[in-house]
């Protein structure tokens, strides 16, 4: 064990099945509200929400054929982000196993909060970056569909957090319909807050995202009628959401048009070096969010009212 020819080999399935082991146990929470595609493309598409429209009546004498979808495609292309940490023999021959637990969990960190951070700057940046459909994914000029005469949809509003203005949500996402014109049916079962407004999420919601209390917070009588809904911060460290922004969202059908896209999941490489004391041990991960569709989502910004 430590031999100044192997030491690094020797090393190298500790700092694997720490890294493995700290990012998976970290970066589950992301699935439970972007959708993960795991592909070896360069770029991955997807089509907005909707489909072929309803159905018509059928008659023997023809079947009338859908001419497609009128969704928009969003493209995501991946980019490569490593990271190398050098390692001394010295400090592996004195704690070979020590030295390598720390070096996989300190890289898997680096690589989870390089994912996170993507992550919560979808959001901090919903203003202001555009899809598919040529707006920001937080925009009160959505077009409906691909026609060219479409109408427009608004996934904004500038109400603070409450659960009227939550209900007030819902009941704006109730007027949307699909780019084939069907009715958009959501379950808004989400609510994304910023750090500042955890203490309010969580009055609504209850204490670590369980179901919400059975006194509304507002009123103190009654039930909350948006019982069941969990929370999530989607911010930290002046990235993600700011001050009094918050959204909800349709956790499913967010899924579907929320995505991260992974050419090459996290993983933990080693390079040695020339010099045979010294070993890089790099963290690697090939990936990209995109958004493909504004409807299972509605933000809110006091500071745009």
């Amino acid at each position: 064990m430590n031999d100044v020819y192997t030491w690094s080999d020797d090393m190298y399935p500790i700092v694997k099945k720490s890294f493995d082991e700290r990012y998976n146990s970290r970066i589950s929470l992301l699935g439970n509200i972007a959708g993960i595609v795991k592909q070896d493309e360069l770029s991955y598409k997807f089509e907005g929400l909707g489909g072929y429209g309803e159905l018509p009546e059928y008659s023997a004498e023809g079947l009338v054929r859908s001419s497609g979808t009128k969704g928009f495609i969003t493209t995501v292309t991946p980019t490569e982000r490593a990271l190398a940490l050098p390692v001394e023999y010295k400090n592996a021959k004195l704690d070979l196993v020590g030295e390598a637990k720390k070096v996989g969990t300190r890289l898997a960190d680096s690589a989870y909060m390089t994912v996170l951070t993507a992550f919560y700057r979808m959001f901090g940046k919903a203003f202001t970056t555009k899809g598919a459909d040529g707006v920001a994914w937080a925009s009160n000029a959505h077009p409906v569909s691909t026609d060219e005469d479409a109408a427009v949809f608004s996934n904004v509003m500038g109400a603070e957090l409450s659960v009227s203005s939550i209900c007030q949500a819902q009941k704006q996402a109730s007027d949307f319909v699909t780019s084939d014109g069907l009715p958009f049916v959501c379950d808004f079962d989400l609510l994304l807050v910023s750090p500042e407004l955890e203490e309010t999420a969580r009055s609504i919601c209850g204490k670590n995202s369980e179901l919400s209390p059975l006194l509304n917070p507002e009123t103190g009588v009654g039930a909350n009628p948006v019982h069941g809904m969990n929370y999530m911060v989607v911010g930290g460290g002046k990235t993600g959401f700011q001050g009094k922004q918050w959204a909800v969202a349709d956790r499913a059908l967010l899924s579907e048009v929320f995505k991260l896209v992974y050419i090459t999941e996290p993983s933990v490489l080693i390079s040695p070096r020339e010099n045979p004391l010294v070993t890089d041990y790099i963290a690697y991960v090939d990936f990209a969010f995109g958004f493909g569709d504004a409807r299972p989502i509605i933000f809110c910004d006091p500071a745009i009212a």
